[in-house]
């Protein structure tokens, strides 16, 4: 059988998935990529990871940054998730109390020292070392099958 890749996007688009903004400060500006290619990947040391396409801007500047932002978005911020896919305009507010900066009103956030890239086909995974955190209530903004999803309690 035959992977293609339109069938590979098909299949895992299947996969429901939480949705983030990664954000780095480089030179004094902000910048933030909508992801929902992340995950965590260790408790002790806390790790968590995130894959970025290298042919994405965001990609070259998490390569030059020491440290990353995760911000994981509520059902409220649709509007921020197209904004920093390159669809919206949507007006950002930070949380510049973290470092570095991360969106405000989200359900969760971290703050992480990047740990390691390792090259992965098309893409790298940026692995980042968690050094604070935080949540609050609210309900996750959810993909699936290319579109923004509720949760239903089963």
């Amino acid at each position: 059988m035959t992977v293609t890749p339109a069938d590979f996007k098909q299949t895992l688009g299947r996969f429901l998935s939480g949705v983030t903004v990664v954000s780095v400060e480089v030179d004094g500006e902000l910048h933030g990529m909508t992801a929902s290619a992340f995950l965590s990947v260790s408790l002790d040391p806390p790790l968590v990871l995130v894959s970025v396409a290298r042919t994405a801007k965001m990609h070259a500047l998490l390569a030059a940054a020491n440290h990353f932002g995760v911000t994981l978005l509520s059902s409220a911020q649709q509007d921020l998730s197209n904004h920093f896919a390159g669809y919206g305009a949507a007006m950002p507010v930070w949380d510049r109390s973290v470092a570095p900066p991360v969106l405000a009103n989200g359900i969760g956030w971290l703050s992480c020292a990047t740990h390691a890239a390792h090259e992965a086909g098309d893409h790298t995974l940026y692995v980042g070392r968690v050094e604070a955190l935080g949540y609050g209530d609210g309900e996750p903004l959810a993909y699936y099958r290319g579109k923004y999803r509720g949760l239903v309690p089963v």
